[in-house]
């Protein structure tokens, strides 16, 4: 289909809206020839009119379209407003199934919301068109316990929480109302009402804002834009000189007690999220971190990745509420990678948190005090049998356990059978008995390659190094490792080198 050099005289048919939809979706020269402004005007009209005919079959790939390119055609104040009007009478129309529907609705309401947020709606337009906008998700959301559109009342919070991310503070007027909604929705879509009222709460205490979180003399609808989001803001994110800032200590806590009560109900992706911005709450506000410890810690014995990551996040932030408890940790996560039920990709996640948590404890300055911890390493033997990815971390965590024996010393071990070069040997010896297949593999098998790998991570762990040490290269020769090396691999280490 051709433009024309004027306005569409007459309705797109729906072959003529996949061809243009498709025209854009090409880019380049397929796409321009469409951006004319006498073009888009048209082109828009028509979308707003095909997108409320009950018989148009394309209204979900015309919004996915309008979406995409927002910045293109949404640049001017009358093209949002009719696309507010247009989302008004898709959402108070009634459901009929197939040209209603609550999926046609939902996507109308995300749609909205990306051109709103793309376009920059707040500043570079009128105030209203953001304030309808919210009128019309709050008057979504504002009917709990409704079964039949739970989907949608969770979809237009997450629309809402979009929003309060833009523009931080957008809400927090109405952060009673929504404190209230979250105590009474008891469908699944209490989780997004619990996100939104913890974005607004995260926004109000980031922003040191002085105001009520339990205030509901603010109505719902009308909506009105807060003067501290429309005056701009500083780096504090607070916009008007005359806000007071200072925290509301006493409300803040009271609806902290509250999110706390309520990590039951959220998904372990929601908990990410929300543990993400109670944990910087919990610290502006004085709270003490042991209280996070007792709501979530029982998530570590959980076979979901990301409610052991929402464990061990706390416990890279809050290490001395954790103190005592760090051996219960590592051999929750030793005992994950070592259960073949699991999916590959979480045994190997759960042997780099023990990689980076090793770390961390090695260059804390107490190496002594967690000699426990350390003694782990003696369990990181790979088995015959694990995947071949799995040996190769293992080894690596052999490897660099061979250096904490040496960081160590033997005031850490002492009463040890054996010293810590003999020790740092054995763990060289035992752990290569899973890859010793490289000796007769041909030399370009991924095995061969995980053996040698294995060499270079222990030999270089009694080096320090540093260029500038001209020790180093001794203490290399020197070190059992290469010893021990040289006496179990002599013949090939000599086809190797000659």
């Amino acid at each position: 289909m051709n433009p024309p050099d004027k306005p569409l005289p007459k309705p797109l048919s729906s072959q003529d809206w996949e061809s243009l939809i498709e025209d854009f979706q090409q880019g380049g020269p397929r796409h321009h020839k469409w951006t004319a402004p006498h073009l888009l005007q048209s082109l828009l009209d028509q979308a707003f009119t095909s997108l409320l005919k009950k018989d148009f079959p394309l209204k979900l790939p015309l919004l996915l379209l309008l979406e995409e390119f927002s910045e293109t055609f949404f640049t001017h104040e009358t093209h949002l407003n009719r696309l507010l009007e247009s989302l008004r009478s898709v959402i108070q129309s009634p459901l009929d199934g197939v040209t209603i529907s609550y999926y046609l609705k939902e996507q109308f309401m995300v749609s909205t919301t990306s051109i709103f947020v793309t376009v920059n709606a707040l500043e570079k337009f009128h105030a209203r068109f953001i304030e309808g906008l919210v009128e019309l998700l709050v008057l979504v959301i504002n009917r709990p316990n409704h079964s039949m559109d739970r989907q949608s009342r969770a979809i237009a919070c997450e629309c809402l929480r979009e929003l309060e991310k833009c523009w931080p503070c957008l809400l927090s007027n109405i952060g009673g109302h929504l404190w209230s909604l979250c105590q009474n929705e008891r469908s699944h879509a209490c989780q997004s009402y619990l996100l939104l009222f913890t974005s607004v709460v995260f926004n109000i205490v980031n922003t040191k804002l002085n105001v009520s979180i339990l205030n509901t003399s603010v109505p719902l609808v009308p909506f009105n834009v807060p003067q501290w989001v429309l005056s701009g803001g500083d780096e504090n994110g607070i916009g008007s000189k005359e806000v007071v800032v200072g925290l509301n200590y006493k409300e803040l806590r009271r609806a902290m007690a509250f999110l706390l009560e309520s990590p039951q109900v959220l998904t372990p992706s929601g908990m990410m999220e929300f543990l993400g911005m109670v944990m910087p709450m919990a610290v502006a506000l004085e709270l003490q971190a042991s209280m996070l410890k007792v709501q979530f810690f029982w998530m570590i014995y959980s076979f979901d990745p990301l409610s052991c990551h929402v464990v061990l996040t706390m416990y890279s932030r809050f290490l001395d509420v954790f103190d005592g408890q760090e051996g219960e940790i590592f051999s929750r996560l030793l005992l994950i990678s070592k259960e073949t039920h699991h999916y590959l990709v979480f045994r190997l996640l759960a042997l780099h948190w023990l990689l980076g948590l090793l770390s961390k404890l090695m260059f804390s300055g107490e190496v002594g005090k967690y000699k426990s911890i350390f003694e782990l390493g003696l369990r990181f033997y790979p088995a015959v049998f694990d995947p071949l990815a799995l040996k190769a971390l293992k080894l690596d965590l052999l490897a660099f356990y061979s250096i904490c024996l040496d960081r160590l010393k033997l005031e850490s071990f002492s009463g040890e059978e054996v010293g810590i070069g003999k020790s740092a040997a054995k763990l060289f010896e035992d752990g290569l008995v899973s890859v010793s297949a490289f000796k007769w593999l041909p030399p370009w098998s991924t095995e061969t390659a995980v053996a040698f790998r294995a060499f270079h991570k222990f030999l270089i762990g009694a080096s320090s190094h540093s260029d500038s040490d001209p020790s180093t290269t001794r203490t290399l020769m020197d070190s059992t490792i290469f010893h021990t090396l040289q006496v179990l691999y002599s013949v090939l280490f000599a086809e190797i080198l000659f």
